[in-house]
């Protein structure tokens, strides 16, 4: 009994599923093919880059629409971009200058009464260093340095002093004048300074040179004119006040000085130029040599001739 249920429940069920396959078969064959008809021609297309793959699947049919396109995209893959690398620019290198020459001086004038002066000074002196040698140094005068103590009550001896620096380091030079015989000189000079450490840092600290300069000639001038020198002198300066073996020498230019000055004077007198002096020696000493050579020849000249006649004179008798 039970067996001959379980086969009619599987004829019904197979006469069924047939039934339902006739069915199907026959929408597929009326509308439901040409949504989905079968696949006739498939094309397959890769496309490779750098960040992803994507595969393409399309199924074409009599004609092909865009709903049978299938489309399979693979997952992106993500790549980590290379680090950028920064270039630091090289450090540009600095240029060491040469060491500049030492400046030259500027023309100062100063008015003490009975001195008037203008002129552009520099001294070399020799100095001590740390390590116990000696080295040369150079210093200017400024134009700014003021007038300190000057003698002008004298006929004789007149004096100006010149100084600059600070109050605990006061450098000065003097210039001392000598009237004789309506003649006027300089005949001394004295220069009295602290090396400045931080021009010359090897120099021993808290160094005090003194140089003087004696002399009989120097600016030499007639009384009421004034002496005038544009081109550098340079007078050696061989003995200090304090015996020491320092030597030096001190330049001067754009020199202009009258010493003893009347009171009524408000401006130099008649200028004594240092060059016209010195040629006014060589101009008398050229023509002499000339005239005494022209002498010479002519005299030479002479004796020859007187010769020559006394020897035809002889030969006539």
């Amino acid at each position: 009994m039970f067996a001959s249920k379980l086969v009619i429940c599987t004829a019904l069920l197979m006469l069924s599923g047939s039934v339902l396959s006739q069915t199907l078969l026959s929408l597929k064959d009326a509308k439901i093919g040409e949504e989905h008809p079968p696949p006739e021609t498939t094309t397959t297309f890769t496309t490779t880059t750098t960040k992803q793959t994507t595969t393409t699947t399309t199924t074409t049919s009599k004609p092909p629409t865009p709903d049978t396109t299938t489309t399979t995209t693979t997952p992106k893959t993500t790549s980590t971009p290379a680090p950028t690398t920064s270039t630091t620019p090289a450090p540009v290198p600095t240029t060491t200058h040469a060491p500049q020459p030492y400046p030259e001086p500027s023309v100062g004038t100063w008015n003490a009464t009975c001195i008037l002066l203008k002129m552009a000074a520099q001294f070399n002196f020799t100095y001590e260093t740390k390590d116990g040698n000696y080295s040369h140094g150079l210093l200017n005068v400024p134009s700014n340095a003021t007038i300190g103590d000057h003698v002008c009550d004298t006929k004789t001896i007149q004096s100006i002093e010149l100084i600059w620096g600070s109050n605990t380091s006061v450098e000065s030079i003097t210039l001392q004048f000598t009237k004789k015989n309506d003649t006027v000189v300089m005949s001394q000079i004295l220069i009295h300074f602290t090396v400045p450490v931080d021009d010359y840092p090897d120099a021993k600290e808290g160094q005090t040179i003194q140089m003087l300069h004696n002399s009989t000639g120097d600016f030499k001038t007639p009384e009421k004119m004034s002496y005038h020198c544009t081109r550098a002198q340079k007078l050696n300066m061989t003995e200090t006040v304090d015996s020491k073996k320092e030597i030096g020498w001190i330049s001067v230019s754009q020199v202009q000085v009258e010493a003893f000055l009347s009171k009524q004077a408000n401006g130099f007198s008649t200028v004594h130029d240092c060059d016209s002096s010195e040629t006014s020696d060589v101009v008398p000493i050229a023509v002499g040599i000339a005239l005494a050579g022209l002498i010479l020849v002519v005299l030479i000249s002479y004796l020859c001739a007187r010769r020559r006649s006394n020897a035809s004179g002889y030969m006539s008798f």
